[in-house]
């Protein structure tokens, strides 16, 4: 009897762990319920008309700001110039030895002429462009550089839009990832095939690492066919041909070619002065007020044509860039005129 009842617990104990360890193999942990994800936060339309508004509005007062500055910057640039020119560029050109080296090249070009080439007088008007840039613009650069300036003009208009639309998240109480959306779908830069959004240009570092300010800057470029926002070289080149056809119609027929043919010699040199009367120095000092009154009046002419290029142009001048930025935020966000209804059709009177 004790046999049996110690036979039936041993029997019962290993059932009991063979159930414990199946129930154990069986075990697994608990499933993990995998959270799902809040909808993106919508702005209501109606909040989203008055933000539109308050970003159009940061945009225009913003453009006023970098534009006033522009127009400061190049006012002085326009000083310079003009003061460069009178003190430097005039007192060269008018001086007795630049015009008889003009002369002589002048000689020197028609000498080398030959048919298809630029001629004389082309060269020439070249020539002193270059001189105008060398002695004038160029130095005149380094205390006020119209690509810098370019450059300030932009980053006022981007400080200020900054300024004025970090607040409003806050202010109208939605999330910051919420409204820097709403600003990804308002185009800032567009010159196709490439586009930036208004957040892309505020949140960059450096506008030059967004390809499609890089394009917007060779399309400004090729407005005046200039590297960047420079004076028109047309306006340089019509008042240098202008001194160019009184120096060709002058100097060239008198002490010039004197000193031409001395430089030329041989027959050349003797064809070079036949008519040409000595042009003295007390002749050359009786003509230099003219001579230097006649250029300052077209250099000063010149000069206001380049400024108003410069600071007024919205395609190719100092403020550009915030024009270009400026019209696709205006584009995007001004509401539509609403169309008045078309007037009923008259009905026509009966007949009969």
């Amino acid at each position: 009897m004790l046999r049996e009842t110690l036979i039936l617990r041993f029997v019962a104990g290993s059932l009991l762990l063979a159930l414990a360890v199946v129930q154990g193999g069986c075990t697994r942990p608990p499933a993990r319920i995998k959270a799902t994800p809040a909808p993106p936060y919508r702005i209501e339309p109606a909040l989203l008309r008055v933000l539109d508004a308050q970003i159009l509005a940061a945009s225009v007062f913003a453009m006023h700001e970098s534009e006033a500055h522009a127009r400061i910057s190049m006012d002085e640039w326009r000083k310079r110039v003009r003061q460069r020119t009178r003190d430097v560029f005039i007192p060269w050109y008018s001086d007795y030895w630049t015009q008889q080296w003009i002369a002589t090249r002048v000689a020197w070009y028609k000498l080398q002429y030959s048919e298809g080439e630029a001629a004389p007088e082309e060269r020439l008007a070249s020539y002193l462009q270059e001189q105008f840039y060398t002695r004038v613009l160029e130095p005149v650069s380094g205390f006020v550089d119209p690509g810098a300036v370019m450059n300030e003009t932009t980053d006022i208009y981007l400080r200020e839009m900054k300024y004025r639309l970090d607040p409003l998240p806050l202010a109208y109480g939605i999330p910051v990832d919420a409204f820097n959306r709403h600003l990804d779908t308002i185009p800032a830069i567009v010159v196709p095939p490439q586009e930036a959004s208004l957040n892309a240009v505020l949140q960059a570092g450096d506008l030059s690492a967004l390809p499609a300010y890089a394009v917007l800057l060779q399309q400004i470029a090729a407005v005046d066919d200039t590297p960047g926002p420079q004076p028109s070289p047309d306006r340089l080149y019509a008042v240098a041909r202008s001194a160019v056809t009184r120096l060709v119609g002058s100097l060239a027929l008198r002490g010039g070619t004197a000193a031409a043919s001395t430089v030329v010699g041989g027959v050349w040199g003797v064809l070079i002065s036949v008519g040409a009367g000595v042009w003295g120095v007390l002749e050359h000092d009786q003509e230099k007020p003219v001579i230097e009154a006649q250029l300052r009046k077209n250099l000063d002419a010149a000069l206001e044509v380049m400024w108003q290029e410069l600071v007024e142009d919205p395609q190719g001048g100092i403020a550009a860039v915030v024009h270009h930025i400026s019209r696709q935020i205006e584009n995007t966000l001004t509401p539509p005129l609403q169309t008045p209804p078309a007037p009923p059709a008259p009905v026509p009177a009966r007949l009969f």
